[in-house]
């Protein structure tokens, strides 16, 4: 690790804070100190266009060379590269001008030396190149420029390459698809020694005045498109997509920004490690406002003490559990009771039957639309009904935070900012992974079964943790919200 750590060192900050405009952009100093110190083997930087990502990764790399004092390989690849100036090449070659290091590197027609230490920067497309790249060796950096169109049979051919003990793949793209390889592998479900960090244009302190017109245009006109396009939030693989993250976004501190105090009991929405893969996660709703989630790593023998984890946290905020019955999920209000018996505590506990019949089946499925199908022909379970239920609410939150529409305070879903941008993108990336199917003629929440299968995304259990605890009756409000939890009694 020595020369990725010497490197390190010198590059993330490089003296940059110290001069009057920075050379590389100072919101991911620490991004690339983690990178170089923080013994990762990959690297993944994702975001919307202007953001900076391509020209920083190449002043850090050209300045990495510069630096390590030893002879590096650092192979750049792209999909397509019909010419070298298609490729990263001319961003570094833009990068050891604008860092004032010409005199230390010769721009070949193909390649890019450092004249000290030998170090060479190489180009390929991996769509016409790809046997090249498989025949590469001694490889101490990868970098790959738009990774969203990379597949995981390209990836099979290209991750081999990186074999060093000391090595680092470096992945940049724009989000496309959310069922895109790269985007299900190395963002919702990123490998061990992954870093992984968003990045997008108001993060760049670069943008001329002129861009950031262009990108204001484009977010009056078309809010969607900017959304995916600058704002680096992939698409759905079909309109079927249940939550849009755009009205997620929007539910960030939704209650301050309307200027609405919401109410309600406190809830802990719990969903148990159901198998060796599984997380526990919990999600807390503190006066209707969410704000904390989080999943641990658990076995099923484990079920006792992350009862008594979520007994803890319930009974310390005076609040009540939302748990997923289904299977071993079963067993948590009877370890509540226990802790209630054993610890003198009153903690209550509503058991979410994934499975089950609807609530008020005989009722429209939209409470605004009386002509909308019922409850009952509407959605195959409870599951169903209740991810509608958050999905609606964040729609109407999104409307009313960006449009200006009325909304009820009982419709309005909220989630604090103080959760930290990293664990609200983690929570917000699984509540948009899964859609829509159909079965009997009636809308259900995609299997957990197909979501790893086609994806290879495990299971959401943030997601899951949420819509627990946001669909409980708490107080016996009549809104739609409630009524989709049983209580569990007591003995």
């Amino acid at each position: 690790m020595a020369r990725r750590a010497e490197a390190g060192n010198r590059s993330a900050g490089g003296g940059v804070g110290r001069i009057a405009r920075p050379l590389t952009n100072p919101a991911l100093f620490e991004f690339w100190e983690e990178v170089f110190l923080g013994g990762n083997d990959t690297a993944v930087l994702h975001g919307g266009r202007s953001s900076s990502k391509t020209r920083d990764t190449a002043c850090q790399l050209v300045r990495l060379v510069d630096h390590v004092g030893v002879g590096m390989r650092i192979l750049c690849i792209r999909r397509f590269q019909n010419r070298i100036k298609d490729s990263v090449y001319t961003e570094l070659k833009w990068a050891i001008n604008h860092l004032g290091l010409s005199d230390k590197f010769e721009i070949q027609k193909n390649t890019i030396i450092h004249i000290e230490t030998a170090s060479e920067f190489i180009f390929y497309g991996t769509e016409r190149n790809i046997d090249d790249i498989k025949g590469t060796s001694d490889v101490d950096i990868l970098w790959v420029e738009e990774a969203e169109k990379l597949t995981e049979e390209q990836w099979v051919i290209i991750g081999p390459t990186i074999r060093k003990e000391d090595s680092l793949a470096i992945l940049l793209f724009n989000p496309k698809f959310v069922t895109d390889y790269v985007w299900k592998n190395f963002v919702v479900n990123p490998p061990p020694h992954t870093v992984v960090r968003k990045i997008n244009y108001s993060e760049n302190p670069f943008l001329s005045q002129k861009a950031l017109r262009d990108i204001a245009a484009m977010e009056e006109r078309d809010p969607e498109m900017f959304e995916h396009v600058y704002g680096g939030v992939p698409l759905g693989d079909s309109e079927l997509s249940i939550f849009k993250r755009r009205w997620l976004d929007a539910c960030v501190d939704a209650h301050d920004v309307l200027g609405i105090d919401l109410a309600g009991r406190n809830v802990i929405g719990f969903d148990p490690a159901d198998d060796g893969e599984d997380k526990c996660a919990t999600a807390d709703k503190i006066n209707g406002v969410f704000i904390d989630a989080e999943d641990w790593s658990s076995g099923k023998d484990e079920l006792v003490q992350n009862a008594k984890r979520v007994w803890a946290k319930a009974n310390r905020i005076k609040g009540c559990v939302s748990y997923d019955t289904i299977g071993i999920g079963a067993f948590v209000g009877g370890y509540i009771d226990e802790q209630n018996e054993t610890e003198g505590g009153d903690v209550e506990h509503y058991a979410f039957h994934a499975g089950g019949a609807v609530m008020d089946g005989d009722k429209p499925s939209d409470p605004q639309n009386d002509n909308s199908p019922l409850n009952k022909d509407e959605y195959l379970n409870l599951k169903s009904q209740a991810w509608a239920n958050t999905a609606r609410k964040a729609m109407l939150t999104f409307n009313a935070v960006t449009r200006g529409q009325s909304v009820k305070p009982e419709d309005i879903l909220s989630f604090s900012s103080s959760m930290g941008a990293e664990k609200l993108d983690a929570l917000f990336t699984e509540l948009c992974v899964p859609w829509w199917v159909e079965t009997e003629g009636k809308k259900r929440v995609v299997p957990k079964a197909k979501l790893k299968k086609d994806l290879g995304v495990k299971s959401h259990n943030l997601a899951d943790a949420v819509i627990a605890a946001d669909n409980i009756d708490l107080g016996g409000q009549r809104h739609y919200a409630g009524m989709l939890l049983s209580k569990r009694k007591r003995s």
